[in-house]
């Protein structure tokens, strides 16, 4: 069932005030904004419903009966769209909570997955990201950059300095997580912010995985942009999935890619 409409509606009413309605990013045909309503945030969750439950065959069974990928985080996070101007279609989305929002409302969505003590430290600079998706007709790096920038603009509006999440792997096969984290340990985070799955999480690692096991593409994506593991993988059979908790340390962006994302006259907000 969708969150509730009051829910929605507390969402777009807190999301204009903090200003949000600010960030509005278009490259061509797409439009980048935050959702401020029903009909933007119901958009989402019908995205995320045919990107994770029709398309990848994984997210939550009780998405089926209503068509709509949603849990109680919807009602306490921020949504952040891309339009296609020409139809106005939702063809992308991300869900955002600072971690100060986290630690008012339900927590951090990850922390169900991962031990965030290591985290507290930085709580007031924490961005946490989650549901990224894109329709696979407009799949592309264009899209895909565009809901970085917001996700950048952000950032910048709450001095966020660290962005974390999980990345997925669509499996419930312990052997493809063992041999994909296999192939992640030069992309270990510091050992100060190293982490490890909570209990009913926890994914045994195998002396043989299987062989072949590529890293999922968004994933590589964040580690091309210096992104590291903090943990190792945990097992979501709710949602089936695997899933490496991923963090990004703005202030260590190479200049090029602070560039592109924060725009020059913003780069030097993390420096």
């Amino acid at each position: 069932m969708i969150a509730s409409a009051v829910g929605h509606q507390n969402v777009a009413c807190f999301a204009w005030q903090r200003g949000l309605q600010a960030i509005a990013l278009r490259h061509g045909p797409y439009l980048a904004r935050f959702a401020f309503g029903e009909t933007d945030i119901a958009a989402a969750l019908r995205l995320r419903f045919e990107v994770f439950n029709l398309e990848l065959n994984e997210g939550l069974e009780s998405a089926y009966e209503s068509g709509h990928d949603s849990d109680e985080f919807d009602a306490v996070c921020d949504h952040l769209i891309v339009e296609y101007l020409p139809s106005r279609q939702v063809v992308g989305a991300y869900r955002l909570q600072t971690g100060v929002a986290a630690g008012s409302n339900l927590g951090y969505y990850s922390e169900r997955e991962f031990d965030f003590s290591p985290y507290e430290a930085i709580r007031s600079e924490l961005v946490e990201l989650g549901r990224a998706c894109i329709h696979c007709d407009h799949r592309s790096t264009d899209v895909l950059y565009l809901l970085w920038r917001g996700i950048a603009g952000y950032a910048l509006r709450h001095r966020a300095r660290y962005l974390i999440g999980c990345s997925s792997l669509t499996s419930q096969e312990p052997s493809h997580g063992t041999a994909v984290y296999a192939r992640l340990r030069d992309w270990h985070v510091d050992e100060s912010l190293r982490t490890t799955p909570q209990t009913d999480f926890a994914m045994p690692l195998l002396e043989f995985p299987a062989s072949g096991d590529t890293v999922p593409k968004l994933l590589r994506t964040y580690l091309a942009i210096g992104a590291k593991i903090c943990s190792p993988p945990a097992i979501d059979r709710e949602f089936k999935t695997i899933d490496f908790l991923t963090l990004l340390d703005l202030e260590l962006l190479h200049p090029r890619i602070r560039a592109r994302f924060l725009g020059h006259q913003q780069q030097d907000h993390f420096v």
